[in-house]
């Protein structure tokens, strides 16, 4: 890509644009603003694709930058303060993929009660769980991403599938 090659620059837009409008859903409603966001990302990834480093891991890179992005046009937007304090990430079986390995087939009632746990969890737990499930980002990229401490993740992460333990046993 770096040397223009369009058709991995699509390729990369096409497998890692969803991720990016899922995630960016999670902070607003205004849905245009979040596909906006990922077209100026990628317009300036284009634009700026011969000073790029190189990545092993181009989500992680890209959920980085479209977060600043979107934090950017939010701020622009003066909504900053409403919907980053309250980031609205919501359960669904794609979300808390926990049952990738098989174990776990959760029914109704477990998504339900699974659901009423998320939502008693903060903001940040929310959106650890969001970016490590979802988004299968290590410990070590979601505390880059979130401006954290490592151990603070993995303390936000711990607490937060407890309560989900809890939702299993029951």
């Amino acid at each position: 890509m770096k040397k223009g090659d369009r058709y991995a620059f699509n390729l990369i837009f096409d497998e890692h644009a969803p991720y990016l409008i899922n995630y960016g859903r999670t902070f607003t409603t205004n849905w245009e603003l979040v596909d906006d966001c990922i077209q100026e990302l990628f317009v300036r990834i284009w634009l700026l694709r011969e000073t790029l480093k190189e990545t092993d891991n181009i989500r992680f890179y890209l959920i980085s930058a479209f977060r600043r992005e979107l934090y950017r046009q939010l701020k622009e937007h003066s909504k900053r303060s409403k919907l980053f304090s309250r980031c609205d990430f919501e359960v669904s079986e794609d979300l808390l993929n926990l049952t990738n390995s098989g174990v776990l087939k959760p029914s109704n009632s477990k998504i339900k009660a699974l659901n009423s746990s998320y939502q008693k969890l903060t903001p940040r737990q929310r959106e650890i769980i969001y970016l490590k499930f979802y988004n299968e980002l290590s410990i070590n990229e979601i505390a880059e991403v979130l401006k954290m401490n490592k151990k603070a993740v993995y303390n936000a992460l711990s607490k937060s599938m407890i309560k989900f333990r809890k939702v299993f046993m029951n």
